[in-house]
């Protein structure tokens, strides 16, 4: 299934943010970016009560965040995977209680926070599959130190897939797919199989839109997650093989 469907299949899973405010005027458009979610406002009783946001999905709660911690989507700080700040970070509590959730205003900095979870269980698991599509194999050059790390400190199965528009040298550990498909090209994938265990099992799916934005989510789902994994090319079976491995229609460059 393209991407594009499978980010079609998961607006429909919308969710609630009742916004407790001071200012029912807020507009959590620069926060969320988002036309797949309900919102409502409703007023606090007073300045001493401090502002908060309760999700919820078909009825059930979610979480709660403060309504100021939403800025962290907006100008999330990037740690590498394994870091202290990353596991203490505020971000990870907010990707917990949106995902599934379509975003239609992302860039590249908050999907780069995004993966920077995803990489981070890939690595405290340290087996499994870990596969990464940045579009175009130049985007890979700058996080190529970061996967470089990943695989020698683990005994994951990498992969990374985008247009060949550069050249990477010989990478221990990770296998590079070149692709003109514009299912790959167009998106930013990265998901992880959770070395076997559903529990982390997780993924980012965000296609570009247009002048540096995104739309997309991200999910730990593993229903999701083995949806990505078979628009990658790989099934159940071939996941977790050696960096040799090629997964079903995919061109090793």
């Amino acid at each position: 299934m393209p991407f594009t469907e499978l980010i079609a299949d998961v607006e429909s899973r919308r969710k609630k943010l009742s916004v407790f405010t001071h200012r029912p005027e807020v507009d959590l458009g620069e926060h969320l970016g988002s036309r797949h979610v309900e919102v409502e406002f409703e007023s606090l009783p007073g300045p001493e009560y401090g502002e908060f946001v309760v999700v919820s999905e078909d009825g059930e709660y979610v979480g709660s965040v403060d309504l100021a911690a939403l800025d962290r989507l907006v100008d999330p700080e990037i740690h590498d995977p394994g870091s202290r700040e990353l596991v203490e970070a505020d971000f990870r509590y907010l990707l917990d209680i949106l995902d599934d959730t379509v975003f239609s205003a992302l860039d590249r900095r908050r999907l780069l926070a995004a993966s920077r979870e995803i990489e981070d269980r890939a690595l405290r698991v340290g087996t499994g599959t870990l596969v990464a599509g940045f579009q175009r194999l130049s985007v890979f050059e700058s996080q190529m130190e970061v996967y470089l790390n990943l695989a020698s400190a683990t005994d994951l199965d990498v992969h990374v897939f985008g247009d060949a528009d550069w050249e990477p040298p010989e990478l221990p550990g990770i296998t590079v797919h070149a692709s003109d498909d514009p299912d790959v090209t167009e998106t930013w994938f990265v998901a992880f199989d959770g070395g076997g265990d559903p529990w982390y099992e997780c993924a980012l799916v965000a296609r570009e839109v247009g002048d540096g934005r995104y739309e997309g989510f991200w999910t730990y789902d593993p229903s999701l997650v083995d949806r990505v994994f078979e628009e990658a090319g790989f099934t159940k079976a071939t996941r977790g093989r050696s960096a040799d491995s090629t997964p079903d229609d995919a061109h090793d460059c």
